[in-house]
């Protein structure tokens, strides 16, 4: 016999009760419902028992896309009709969760969600990755990102080309029209290293970069990634995890997406063929 379930839209649902076994999922949701940074949120109830959650929120970088997520006890079909209902005068709706959560994949592929992108997010000592590009000749002539921002005809060529890129690698889901000085903006207000963050420049060209930003005390998070033509973007990164050995640094994270064309160009390079993926599931929705 099939659960009733009662969808109920909220604003907070402290007044419920909660099943024991959604407080772990909880946790990773608390911050924007109680930041109250979301569209929509649904719960799903039995006998005043909320056995799911699910909520909605939108993204001002990709102003046409609907993100949904829900957490439940158990498949609650439901609860993605309430997610996926509305969602005007967006074009589409994207859901993520790991690869191994297979019953919330199930679900949502019974609605016609789709994979676009897996996502790729692991961390690797320098030593591993040094061992393994000693058959690459290390780049010797690059830009720091600090230097580079002092030339203007090349700092507009970086930005322009980062943004170009980044349209081209989000193709599924459009970023928002701005200018190559907003991204500028955007990109050093999030603090890379302007001394280890590094680009190739020829004829007065910018053909390849590779950010990098500090997390930790002797960890590094390798950030915006990219190239023109057919740079050998392996070799920029020996050098720069030369410069970061040199300074003591042990570890550096990877977040590479399916989609960039660049950043998977270390597929190889970081195993991620065994290693477990973020899925991200779209669906086009007809205006």
């Amino acid at each position: 016999m099939t659960t009733p379930f009662t969808i109920v839209q909220v604003d907070h649902f402290d007044h419920y009760l909660l099943n024991t076994n959604l407080e772990a999922a909880l946790d990773k949701l608390n911050w924007r419902i109680t930041s109250k940074n979301y569209k929509e949120l649904f719960i799903a109830l039995s006998d005043q028992t909320i056995e799911g959650i699910g909520i909605s929120w939108t993204n001002s970088n990709h102003p046409t896309a609907k993100y949904v997520h829900f957490i439940s006890s158990k498949p609650i079909p439901q609860l993605i009709e309430k997610l996926i209902e509305k969602s005007a005068p967006l074009n589409k709706i994207i859901f993520s969760c790991w690869e191994d959560e297979e019953n919330k994949i199930d679900l949502i592929t019974e609605f016609n969600f789709k994979l676009f992108r897996k996502t790729y997010m692991e961390s690797y000592t320098i030593e591993f990755l040094q061992q393994n590009l000693q058959r690459i000749q290390e780049e010797k002539h690059t830009y720091s990102l600090k230097q580079l921002l002092l030339n203007p005809l090349l700092e507009k060529d970086l930005f322009t080309l980062l943004k170009h890129n980044y349209e081209q690698t989000h193709l599924h889901n459009e970023a928002k029209n701005v200018s190559w000085e907003a991204w500028r903006d955007m990109l050093l207000s999030d603090t890379p290293d302007l001394n280890l963050s590094s680009v190739i420049v020829e004829n007065n060209i910018v053909c390849a970069y590779i950010f990098l930003h500090q997390t930790e005390k002797h960890h590094y998070e390798i950030g915006w990634i990219g190239k023109r033509n057919d740079y050998n973007l392996h070799a920029l990164l020996k050098k720069q995890l030369t410069e970061l050995a040199a300074l003591g640094i042990k570890t550096v994270e990877f977040e590479v997406d399916t989609t960039d064309f660049f950043a998977y160009e270390f597929a190889k390079l970081l195993n991620l063929d065994n290693k477990k993926s973020w899925n991200s599931y779209i669906l086009n929705v007809k205006k």
